[in-house]
């Protein structure tokens, strides 16, 4: 292998990687990033047997070749290199040089057919999303996905596909730990055939997410049996889906609210940041008083005291007095951009419902805490 490649199209790609390849590994190859040195160009490809990310760069090849090396160690010298062009060559006993500049690297690696055998896709159905779609359906639902993986059915997102009343055909992801949900939807063109007991693990919504650099560019997303790949003209992302029952969601989605309430997004942020402040360590608990024409938040804390702020509000129907954990609101915040919020209450303990007024195609449950 014998190639010149932009500096920053090696760091692009080395960049990419780091999230797939295993810091821990079982095995050796599992941290190692699959160089493929072909005509037009340089193929990346790293796996941690479920995920498996296949990626193509310009470079001027002047010898084919192949070799794996430590992803993290190459992507360590990369970032240090000064000049924009970076050349790479293969050396007797599996090694590579890598010469930029005054800078010159040797890196022992591993032939490539020690690389884990690459998925086997099974492509029976697939559509279209627009790359700033698919970053929005992540983002808003991802926060609320389970962190323990023996949580089985709610560790992963569940995705299944509608069409509005005006017969536009959308897909749903929807997540839960089981103290807060979120929903988003996203227009679609193409068949959508996920399994019904398959959901997206939560590392590959990760990866997916940073991998989404352009809004308008279009990400063609196929199903097989236990598998989903996610793809552009230069990348693929192949996917083992997770094997779980997602939980009957729409049992939590209260129809008929009796207060509605609406605040201003940053008035609210700004609030909870303050709040959360002093609000206790192991349950973040804040209480919400929803009065006329504001909401009250107050936190106690035995160890640091007392704090109190006040939102402008807007409440339809009789004020109330309920708790919450502060971290939901501020994660559901983070991951949403609306100028207002719309809160939708039954009763103390019932689910509080969170509408963007301005969308349809999103929607929001934070679970309450009962208050000693």
């Amino acid at each position: 292998m014998d190639l010149y490649i932009e500096r920053d199209e090696l760091i692009r790609g080395l960049g990419r990687v780091q999230g797939i390849v295993e810091r821990r590994p079982t095995t050796q190859a599992l941290s190692h990033v699959l160089l493929q040195a072909r005509d037009g160009g340089l193929t990346m490809t790293a796996t941690d047997t479920a995920l498996t990310l296949v990626a193509q760069y310009p470079a001027r090849v002047e010898e084919p070749g192949e070799l794996s090396v430590d992803a993290a160690h190459f992507f360590q010298i990369a970032r240090s290199l000064a000049e924009p062009t970076v050349h790479l060559q293969t050396q007797p006993g599996n090694r590579m040089s890598v010469r930029c500049g005054s800078a010159e690297f040797t890196i022992h690696g591993m032939a490539a057919e020690e690389f884990p055998p690459l998925a086997t896709r099974d492509d029976r159905s697939s559509l279209t999303v627009s790359g700033g779609d698919l970053r929005r359906l992540i983002e808003e639902t991802l926060f609320s996905v389970s962190p323990d993986d023996n949580r089985y059915g709610l560790n992963g997102a569940h995705l299944e596909e509608l069409t509005t009343d005006k017969g536009q055909s959308r897909i749903r992801v929807v997540t839960t730990d089981g103290s807060r949900l979120s929903v988003s939807e996203a227009p679609f063109s193409g068949q959508f055939g996920m399994g019904r007991r398959m959901l997206l693990p939560r590392k590959a919504l990760g990866e997916i997410k940073k991998l989404v650099e352009a809004d308008g560019e279009a990400w063609r997303v196929s199903f097989g049996e236990n598998s989903s790949t996610f793809s552009t003209p230069s990348l693929t992302l192949m996917v083992r889906l997770i094997d779980g029952e997602f939980p009957n969601y729409r049992q939590v989605l209260p129809t008929s609210p009796r207060r509605t309430v609406r605040v201003p997004r940053e008035a609210f942020s700004a609030a909870l940041k303050r709040v959360a402040i002093v609000a206790s360590d192991r349950n973040h608990s804040v209480r919400f008083a929803f009065e006329p024409d504001q909401l009250v938040l107050t936190a106690d804390n035995v160890d640091l005291g007392h704090a109190r702020e006040t939102v402008p509000a807007e409440l339809q129907g009789e004020p109330l007095f309920t708790g919450f954990n502060v971290r939901y609101f501020q994660d559901l915040l983070a991951a949403t951009r609306s100028d207002q919020l719309q809160l939708e209450l039954i009763d103390v303990l019932e689910p509080c419902i969170v509408r963007l007024p301005e969308r349809d195609d999103a929607l929001f449950v934070v679970m309450p805490m009962r208050l000693d």
